[in-house]
């Protein structure tokens, strides 16, 4: 169940009717209004182009992803879906004007969708809309989504095959299935409703991302790592980058088994990481590093001390002696700040047996080698 934070950002612009005393979470059930016809084009397939003779009708990135064998990025065709989107879009806004949010928020989830279920039901009635029952359910699954969860977000992170979830901006998501990326189907409303959900997810670890502080990361509670750029710097929209991890964690023997690793680098990790060797993993972008970092994490004691510095908690220790630690941003009178400087500075007074540092990019590197003189 969410909070007042969490009515804001799903009440947008619409304000909702009042309530009586002893009414439901329903203000009001929605009159009988003129049926609202959308139809569906159906559209012809578009013919493909002629080719063009002769080697110059395929371009060279092209050569090379049919000599890699990899597919393009995936296009996806958008004709249904904009029916679609315009009927939950009607839907959505009526539900808005028909539901008191303030009262929905009082009730557990399940109860909360439950009702939600009910209204959406009984409005694509009233306004005639034409939907077979799969699709309604589909759309009353979304419209929950919207208002008690991350939107649409939800069934790309119920998939465990996705690596990230990348949103340029409300009608551009992209996500990367078996190291390639694919153009999705998946849409906001419009750039607001990007922004509410962004608001939504960085506001549970209490953070805040706006015009003053347009970047943010963060975590959702599964440990998945959130970064946000909003306007003005993100000229097309809020940009929304989601960097999954798979739940089974994964341990020396998968990497080895493949290739990702030989298994005489992997004995020759595990005797450093056993014997409380200094060790700084580097490497681009989505290489691994924190998947290596997890696995080299199964060779501490059980009965040493653990202390992790992160910017945002992702680290999966299976340790009983841990402490985890996550900077903080300013508050919005700009003081509160909590850096990676001054968590690795405290680290030392806390009797630690092993520091683990999620990532350095700045002047906590000086107190980092400080540490290590240390033997931490």
């Amino acid at each position: 169940m969410f909070g007042k934070r969490d009515q804001a950002a799903v009440r947008e612009d619409h304000a909702p009717p009042p309530v009586s005393a002893d009414g439901p979470a329903i203000a009001t059930r929605p009159q009988r209004v003129e049926p609202i016809v959308i139809e569906e084009r159906v559209h012809a397939p578009t013919p493909a182009p002629a080719k063009a003779a002769g080697p110059k009708a395929t371009n060279g990135l092209e050569q090379l992803r049919a000599a890699q064998g990899a597919p393009p990025t995936t296009q996806v065709v958008r004709e249904q879906s904009d029916y679609y989107h315009a009927t939950k879009t009607t839907i959505f806004n009526a539900l808005l004007n028909t539901i008191d949010l303030s009262q929905l928020a009082q009730l557990d989830l399940k109860a909360a969708a439950e009702e939600i279920r009910d209204i959406v039901a009984e409005l694509v009635a009233i306004k005639n809309v034409s939907m077979s029952v799969s699709e309604q359910e589909h759309l009353v699954q979304d419209i929950i989504n919207d208002v008690l969860g991350y939107g649409p977000l939800e069934p790309l992170l119920a998939r465990d095959d996705i690596a990230d979830i990348m949103v340029n901006g409300a009608h551009r998501v992209f996500i990367e299935v078996g190291g390639k990326v694919q153009l999705t189907n998946v849409r906001f409303r419009d750039n607001m409703q990007l922004m509410n959900i962004c608001q939504r997810i960085v506001s549970q670890v209490g953070r805040r991302v706006d015009e003053s502080s347009p970047i943010c990361d963060a975590r959702l509670p599964d440990g998945s790592r959130v970064n946000v750029i909003a306007p003005p710097l993100a000229l097309d929209g809020p940009t929304l980058t989601i960097r999954k991890f798979k739940k089974d964690k994964l341990t020396m023997k998968n990497l080895v088994d493949y290739a990702s690793i030989s298994p005489e680098g992997a004995r020759v990790l595990g005797v450093i990481g056993a014997c409380r060797c200094n060790i700084v993993i580097s490497g681009g972008t989505g290489s691994g590093k924190t998947t290596l970092l997890n696995t080299l994490t199964a060779f501490i004691d059980p009965t040493e001390r653990v202390v992790t510095c992160e910017d945002a908690a992702e680290l999966q220790l299976q340790q009983p002696h841990v402490v985890r630690l996550e900077t903080r941003p300013p508050n919005l009178e700009g003081s509160g700040a909590v850096t990676m400087r001054d968590l690795v500075k405290n680290c030392l007074r806390m009797r630690p047996e092993r520091i683990i540092v999620g990532e350095v990019r700045g002047p906590e590197a000086f107190d980092l080698l400080q540490a290590m003189n240390t033997g931490h």
